[in-house]
């Protein structure tokens, strides 16, 4: 028989909001239903969730849907940096891919206005023992995504930088993908001026 296993993903998820062995129970049948799911273990004196997928079936964030529909929470974490080099709704567009990309995103966004992009990532159950480690290996992670598109991992979002760092332009300059530096697009987000803290800190999502 063929060995499919380095066709799956695998990964120990922290879950919150469980209080008893039925919620285990109850997360654990909804996770083994999941179209794409290959595995899944949930243990409540842990409040982990052992999973494995096919990435071809499901997404990680499908799979975090999933825990969240059953009435609990996947635990992320969340970051919000600064880029350069972003000019355009195309910019933004393969800058937000380059983050999807790194393992355990599960959502990610970029905000053209201020050259900001944010990250909300779902770390596994070991990482937490050393957060430390974590935190420096996803930003170098951060910074190879985004460079592999053309562009620049900054700093996080509390950090001060100039315009110059994060790729401003003058009128009538032309960005890779071929759209005048300058334009605004009607997708951006709004209120792009308004700040989020850029540390990293703890969050947990309500139901």
């Amino acid at each position: 028989m063929e060995n499919n296993s380095d066709k799956f993903q695998s990964m120990r998820l922290k879950i919150t909001g469980m209080h008893c062995a039925n919620c285990a129970k109850n997360l654990q049948t909804a996770l083994s239903k999941r179209d794409g799911v290959i595995d899944a273990a949930v243990d409540i004196t842990t409040e982990s969730a052992d999973i494995k997928w096919d990435p071809k079936a499901v997404t990680l964030a499908e799979i975090a849907d999933t825990v969240s529909d059953t009435g609990f929470s996947v635990f992320t974490l969340e970051k919000k940096m600064h880029i350069g080099g972003m000019h355009c709704a195309g910019c933004a567009k393969r800058a937000k891919t380059g983050l999807e990309g790194i393992n355990g995103v599960i959502f990610a966004d970029i905000n053209i206005t201020d050259n900001s992009g944010f990250i909300k990532v779902a770390p596994s159950y070991s990482d937490l023992e050393d957060e430390e480690r974590y935190y420096a290996d996803l930003e170098d992670k951060i910074a190879a995504a985004l460079s592999k598109y053309g562009f620049e991992y900054i700093g996080d979002d509390g950090e001060a930088v100039s315009a110059a760092d994060v790729g401003d332009a003058g009128e009538g300059d032309a960005c890779g993908v071929g759209c005048a530096v300058g334009d605004k697009s009607d997708d951006a987000e709004e209120g792009g001026k308004k700040k989020i803290t850029g540390i990293f800190h703890r969050i947990l999502q309500k139901k």
